[in-house]
């Protein structure tokens, strides 16, 4: 854990994990072995983040979202190239009670909506509507969250 982050009570941080500067992560969260979460990122209460998933820099999580293994957030449309970069950069922000499915991929400055499921392996390229369910590469609309799986 790097300075200038704080932690809330009753998080566990699995071995291995990362956490960088500036990050915030609320109360009764669980983060991963080998979870790498970058600076300037919000992590709600009763979030769960598994095993090797990538939180990219500024990236928000609202409370009680779930993030499968080896998901990865990113954040830069431009890799590095040029300064104007900089004035871009957004990581993704998952609102309250969302779901991300197994190695899925966020791009840069998504929106995944409230109660919003993203399947396993999709690649969200643009928002996922809340309530929704979106699979597949780039990521479709499948079907609303059932009633029974919201919170």
């Amino acid at each position: 854990m790097f300075a200038g982050s704080s932690i809330g009570a009753r998080v566990i941080l699995g071995d291995q994990s990362c956490v960088r500067e500036r990050v915030t992560i609320g109360d009764d969260v669980v983060v991963g072995r080998g979870c790498l979460v970058e600076n300037d990122t919000t992590i709600g209460a009763m979030s769960k983040i598994q095993a090797d998933a990538y939180i990219t820099a500024y990236s928000t999580l609202e409370d009680h979202v779930f993030v499968a293994p080896c998901v990865v957030t990113t954040n830069d449309n431009l890799m590095g190239r040029t300064e104007r970069r900089h004035e871009l950069i957004a990581g993704p922000t998952i609102r309250r009670g969302a779901r991300i499915g197994g190695g899925a991929i966020l791009c840069p400055g998504v929106e995944i909506g409230e109660e919003a499921f993203v399947g396993a392996g999709a690649v969200v390229t643009k928002d996922v509507p809340a309530r929704t369910v979106v699979v597949g590469s780039p990521a479709k609309v499948l079907r609303d969250v059932p009633e029974d799986e919201l919170l």
